[in-house]
């Protein structure tokens, strides 16, 4: 390349770069969360230049891992919490004790979030409130289960050992989070959802149902919602993560 690469997303973006550059640029991308970032936030950001040519030639394929990688960085990356084994310490959670610690300084018990701009592209098309999954909540569930345009998002469990996913129906217009798998808490408390944005900030989403190690809530998302974290909580819950996240599940 005629330059530094970290130069040239702009030129990337606006389809200005020769096919041999492009194809060297696209290799950095591959291994520079910076330069991903910015082209996914350049590709669709609103203030564009009414004379700005658009990118045709990128593939569509390309732009759209550029987009999930971004959220990726964003979301998965730069994200501060507590350490993952101070649950352990606290004794809500003793199943927990022992777990290897996060090297991260956030010690204060709440999250702190960084995204990069533009990242807002990749959330899912989701609506917006909440259910409370409880036994006379059953069907509902089985419903999007079942539904035609059901989509299943997989998610990671970092306490215990389980499963978490994200079942959706537009159909239906409700969305599924479940985890499997997660250690008991005690009797004063419990697993609370929440949503984020591409922004960072943690929503409550509300106390999941808990029956043995099985929470489970039946939600309807805000639209800008890109990843849903399950954290425990007080039984009447918290308004902001008190505790690390036991369980994730991206939306994008």
């Amino acid at each position: 390349m005629t330059s530094e690469p970290h130069n040239r997303t702009g030129a990337y973006v606006l389809d200005a770069l020769p096919v041999d550059e492009r194809a060297d640029f696209e290799r950095h991308l591959t291994d520079c969360a910076g330069c991903r970032s910015e082209v996914a936030e350049m590709s669709e950001a609103p203030g564009r230049s009414a004379g700005a040519v658009p990118a045709d030639g990128m593939k569509e394929g390309v732009r759209a891992d550029l987009h999930k990688r971004a959220a990726e960085d964003a979301l998965g990356v730069t994200q501060l919490m507590p350490a993952l084994n101070t649950l352990g310490r606290t004794d809500i959670m003793p199943a927990l004790k022992g777990l290897p610690d996060n090297d991260s300084p956030a010690h204060s018990r709440r999250w702190t979030w960084w995204t990069a701009a533009g990242v807002a592209a990749t959330a899912a098309a989701l609506l917006a409130g909440l259910t409370l999954v409880g036994g006379e909540h059953n069907g509902e569930a089985d419903q999007v289960r079942a539904a035609r345009d059901a989509i299943t998002r997989d998610g990671v469990v970092m306490a215990g050992d389980g499963v978490a996913e994200a079942v959706s129906s537009a159909s239906i217009g409700k969305t599924v989070v479940m985890a499997n798998g997660l250690p008991t808490p005690d009797e004063d408390h419990g697993y609370q959802l929440w949503s984020l944005p591409a922004d960072g900030t943690p929503r409550s989403a509300g106390m999941m149902h808990v029956s043995g190690g099985r929470a489970e809530l039946s939600t309807n998302l805000p639209g800008d919602t890109v990843l849903l974290a399950i954290t425990a909580e007080p039984s009447r819950g918290s308004d902001q993560p008190t505790t690390p996240m036991v369980a994730r599940i991206p939306l994008s």
